[in-house]
């Protein structure tokens, strides 16, 4: 049966109401002597011909004013994705389903295989050149098209084995099409489609494609740099180069290595308020760029920053609490549907460890053994919640009989333990069945969420109470994924997708060597058989339904039946050892407004993208 599905909205983000006439549109005050100077258009010559209308989170703002926010490095300024979340459809301010975003509208055709886009006429790049299918065009053949760029085409495009042909039907309709039915397709795009946005008309400079061959040669040498496909990333990144060009709500003015990075608002943003008033709301984002997470802590304690979730640590609750008056700050406690846990690998590189590793009562009794409660006292103030890491409340696929091995039950891991062949020897500490000493290494991944060694040294006590020997080692962060990566770490100590887990298979899924909990099977997966080692069929059914859940269009009690199944299988074979779900504290000045009372913590959703930034204004008042 050919199914049809076809959605028209004018909306992003949050309920709203049809663009207000084009004569009602209003501008802010710091782009008006551009505009009586003639070195910028109108205000309605720069919105589309239907803006999004974004419902603002309380009332309507006011122009004006720098958002004051901290970063330590590069991967800080987030104006690729968390600071400025586009795509043709995103998620909803409730980061519960997709609506349409830079698409007016989209189709659904020939039962889930393909998606035809309709975006908006009249909206343009922020230096005004109008923005069209060209886009996808350029990103499909010129981009994911070339090798050198792109050595291996995207998973997330590839169905059925095969790659997603796009074509740009007209100026204003491209289209996906795929070989075979791809239901979660919107969900994906909500997640990666910002990758997209490239603009042809600017980077093509840097592309031996349309470039001049000599003028190309001699932008590579002047960046010190050998080859095109080196130079070519570096301009298409917006945190890093002024000139490219953007459709997010601000735009990098002064990048790194500056003290104080800005970004300043984008003249042609497409988006309106229900007054017709053009967002965003806020004049510039100004980052003070400092050394390391303390000085994040003591700077947002002080009252130096607007709204920032980022390194601010949850330990120093009570701190932040008892300087809100002097700082003029509030203190949100936020959600985060993420858990800090343990990977175990199953395929251990040590052959005598492989077995112990493999069996489910071994990782049983790991879990069994931590005290989550006193450890939630002792160093979250109870700031945290017991968690298996099995997605999360917050995910569609989630049921509260997945949080299973949660109690403290010493007597039952030693108990398993001993059924491993794990026998305690002298001085009560176990060794391997050949009798050798069981000695371990707790590999650490430096976190952003701020979890660090107190948290795993105590996780190591308590194994070390039924007879387990570990020590805990905090890695480099590139280090220590590319060992976890390559099957080399037997316990990894890092978080887990806690919803929309679809859009990130490798967290349940042995998917790709990303698949931290089976790393090996994950790569024997993508490379289809090439490397790493075949799963065994427990493992492979995991693969198997998720195949078939991603290609469910339109039966959702089917697609959810599925996911369970997956979670299920986590839950009760216990593949990670969760410890705790932590509460993250956002720190919100008092002069910053139409920031929601709760907001869900979660790079799925590109917070605080999701709840739509665009609309946050500042009181100077």
């Amino acid at each position: 049966m050919r199914h049809r599905r076809r959605i028209t909205v004018v909306l992003a983000l949050a309920c709203a109401t049809a663009a207000p006439p084009a004569h009602a549109h209003n501008e802010a005050p710091m782009l008006a002597p551009l505009v009586a100077d003639g070195r910028l258009p109108p205000v309605n010559e720069r919105l589309p011909e239907a803006p999004v209308v974004v419902e603002p989170v309380r009332e309507i703002g006011k122009y004006g004013g720098q958002w004051r926010r901290i970063a330590i490095g590069p991967y800080d300024i987030l104006l690729t994705g968390r600071m400025g979340y586009e795509s043709l459809v995103q998620w909803d301010r409730a980061g519960r389903k997709t609506v349409p975003g830079i698409a007016e509208r989209y189709e659904i055709k020939d039962g889930g295989r393909t998606y035809v886009f309709h975006l908006r006429k009249g909206m343009r790049w922020s230096d005004g050149h109008p923005f069209t299918s060209e886009t996808f065009q350029y990103y499909y053949e010129d981009v994911l098209g070339n090798q050198d760029l792109t050595p291996v085409f995207p998973d997330w495009l590839t169905v059925g084995g095969k790659p997603v042909v796009i074509k740009a039907l007209d100026p204003y309709t491209v289209e996906f099409r795929f070989a075979k039915p791809y239901g979660i397709f919107l969900e994906m795009l909500s997640f990666r489609g910002m990758e997209f946005l490239q603009p042809k008309h600017y980077l093509k400079q840097f592309h031996p494609k349309y470039a001049d061959p000599a003028s190309l040669a001699g932008m590579i040498k002047e960046a010190g740099l050998d080859h095109w496909f080196q130079l070519y990333p570096r301009k298409a990144m917006l945190d890093e180069n002024p000139d490219l060009p953007s459709v997010k709500p601000w735009t990098v003015k002064v990048p790194l290595p500056a003290t104080r990075v800005i970004a300043e608002r984008n003249p042609y943003y497409w988006k309106v308020d229900p007054d017709g008033n053009q967002l965003p709301y806020i004049d510039r984002v100004v980052y003070a760029v400092v050394q390391n997470p303390e000085i994040v802590n003591f700077k947002a304690m002080t009252g130096d920053v607007d709204f920032q979730a980022r390194f601010i640590d949850s330990t120093n609750y009570s701190l932040f609490m008892a300087n809100r008056k002097q700082g003029r700050y509030r203190v949100l406690v936020d959600p985060q549907p993420a858990s800090i846990v343990m990977y175990v690998n199953p395929y251990s590189k040590d052959e005598r460890l492989r077995p112990i590793l493999a069996d489910r009562r071994f990782r049983i009794a790991l879990s069994l053994a931590i005290d989550r409660d006193e450890l939630i006292d002792l160093l979250f103030s109870g700031l945290a919640e017991k968690s298996r890491g099995v997605a999360s409340s917050f995910d569609a696929y989630w049921l509260p009989e997945f949080e299973r091995y949660l109690d403290h039950d010493p007597q039952r891991a030693a108990a398993l333990l001993d059924e491993v062949g794990l026998k305690k020897g002298p001085g009560g500490m176990r060794c391997m069945p050949d009798g050798t000493p069981f000695c371990q290494i707790i590999n650490c991944y430096p976190a952003e969420t701020g979890v660090g060694m107190d948290l795993w040294q105590l996780v190591a006590d308590y194994f070390r109470d039924v007879g387990l020997e570990f020590v805990v080692k905090m890695d480099a962060r590139t280090l220590s994924s590319m060992q976890v990566r390559n099957g080399n770490t037997n316990f990894w100590a890092y978080g887990t997708a806690g919803m929309h887990w679809v859009v990130n298979p490798e967290w349940y899924v042995p998917w790709s060597s990303a698949s931290y909990f089976a790393p090996l099977y994950g790569r024997y997966h993508a490379s289809m058989g090439k490397r790493g080692i075949q799963p065994p069929p427990e493992y492979q059914h995991l693969i198997d339904w998720y195949l078939e859940l991603r290609s469910v269009v339109d039966d959702q009690p089917r697609k959810l039946a599925l996911g369970r199944k997956i979670l299920e299988q986590w839950s009760r074979e216990c593949y990670t050892i969760g410890v705790i779900r932590r509460k993250v504290l956002t720190i919100v000045s008092d002069r910053f407004k139409n920031v929601p009372d709760q907001i869900i913590q979660s790079n799925r959703l590109q917070t605080p993208g999701y709840i739509g930034i665009e609309q946050f204004y500042i009181d100077q008042e």
